[in-house]
């Protein structure tokens, strides 16, 4: 699958006080907090591939 623009264009805004609030974390709560969002990615990748899938079928069918 290709993707619908290159992946190093892709930007977001953090504000200061979120910026902040992640620097008071201690390293343990860093690290889950990066788990937590490398989770989410995966299992967002997972539900978009599959719902491909459905999509391919229903138009096979």
């Amino acid at each position: 699958m290709s993707q619908p623009f290159p992946s190093g264009d892709r930007t977001y805004y953090v504000s200061d006080e979120r910026l902040r609030a992640f620097k008071m974390l201690t390293p343990e709560q860093k690290l889950r907090w990066v788990e937590e969002q490398a989770t989410f990615l995966r299992l967002a990748k997972i539900g978009r591939e599959k719902t491909q899938d459905i999509s391919k079928r229903s138009l096979s069918e």
